[in-house]
């Protein structure tokens, strides 16, 4: 293994693993076990259930976890079949999220307390999705918890990345005036506030399940006249008007497992012929294996993200030349959201008492495994995140 793990158990003992070779962060990942049981669970390869004993405590992880998705690589680790029944048992009842099932999921994330949330998101947008960075492969500790004010920063800021996202989105969609757009899944409303900055838009129209977003989203768009913008909590699927423009960043990965073609279908008829759609969303290379055998998606679905979804690429190209739309181009942002969450992360850590009074312990600790595991698999391809730029035809 190339990089240091540093491991000390219930007895004392000390154990120094791995070649120390230069990482990014500069730490070795610091493992203290703290019961037998909990060293059964390393040395059988049982990861879940080592992962289970750090959120409850019987295990410390300090230093640099983004080695954590490096370890599950390297040793190619999956979740054990027996282990892995129950939760494709509680996929197969998901297989379509409804508006009733949409609503618990996203609440059950979004709707934290928001104290919590703004200690990582960046501070301009709020923007819970991937920023587009100048430099994605250079990270660097100072530079990524460096608080920013947007598009004019001088340096890579994450607020910056996240203006850029929905500028390039605003740009492909090239509206003309008193044309009309929809942002499906609209977080904060950053999506809306962009293209209200830089472009004719007559209204700009968001939805999410969000009480949080919404409340959040007004105070933001607050400096437009009302008659331009409107964000609503809610289910997309309850829009009925047709639109010149629809973008969506993120919001696919909250349809379940048969809910891909339906959400393409309902955004086909939302926009008029000749319209311009960005499909952003996070994907998996294909494996031939259950998305649930990964041992950070089953994570992360137990404590993190109820009921997400990832397909892979081709599907989601396939679902949209088949449901009325030509894709134009296609972007991988992959190095691009291992730098967001990197950022996430690191500005996290920084505030962890905040992180604690509002979520408590065992929370935060999940969030560590979450935020630092995901950066690691987006920088080295095990998961994805593609833009693609579509037109309604």
């Amino acid at each position: 293994f190339p990089w240091r793990i540093r491991v000390s158990d219930w007895t004392g003992q000390q154990y120094s693993l791995g070649l120390g070779e230069p990482h990014w962060r500069g730490l070795s990942l610091e493992v203290h076990l703290r019961s037998k049981a909990a060293g059964h669970d390393l040395l059988s390869l049982n990861a879940l259930a080592f992962l289970d004993r750090f959120v409850r405590g019987e295990v410390d992880l300090r230093g640099n976890l983004y080695l954590l998705s490096d370890i599950r690589n390297h040793a190619k680790l999956s979740v054990p079949f027996w282990q892995l029944v129950p939760q494709l048992l509680k996929s197969k009842a998901l297989l379509f999220q409804g508006v009733s099932r949409a609503r618990v999921n996203v609440k059950s994330h979004y709707d934290i307390p928001q104290e919590a949330l703004n200690v990582y998101l960046d501070t301009v947008y709020m923007s819970y999705s991937c920023g587009m960075f100048e430099r994605p492969d250079h990270l660097d500790v100072e530079e990524l918890t460096r608080v920013g004010h947007g598009s004019g920063d001088t340096y890579d800021s994450l607020e910056k990345a996240q203006w850029r996202k929905f500028k390039d989105a605003v740009d492909f969609v090239d509206p003309r005036d008193g044309e009309t757009l929809l942002d499906v899944g609209c977080g904060y409303g950053g999506q809306l506030l962009v293209g209200l900055e830089h472009y004719p838009f007559g209204t700009v129209v968001g939805w999410t399940h969000s009480h949080n977003q919404v409340v959040e989203g007004t105070k933001m768009l607050s400096r437009y006249r009302p008659d331009r913008w409107e964000i609503h909590e809610g289910d997309f699927r309850q829009e009925a008007r047709v639109f010149d423009h629809v973008t969506s960043t993120g919001m696919i990965s909250h349809v379940g497992p048969r809910g891909l073609i339906p959400y393409v279908r309902k955004i086909r008829r939302l926009i008029k012929n000749g319209g311009r759609y960005v499909h952003h969303a996070l994907m998996i290379p294909h494996t031939g294996r259950s998305l649930d055998s990964s041992v950070g998606i089953a994570f992360n679905k137990k404590y993190v993200w109820p009921g997400f979804h990832w397909f892979t690429l081709g599907a989601h190209v396939k679902a949209l030349e088949e449901n009325g739309f030509e894709v134009v181009r296609l972007v991988n942002l992959s190095p691009h959201y291992g730098k967001t969450t990197a950022a996430w992360y690191e500005r996290m850590m920084k505030n962890q008492g905040t992180m604690v009074r509002n979520l408590g312990e065992a929370t935060f600790r999940a969030w560590q495994i979450y935020l630092a595991g995901s950066s690691t698999g987006f920088l080295k391809g095990t998961m994805h995140v593609y833009r693609i730029y579509c037109r309604a035809v």
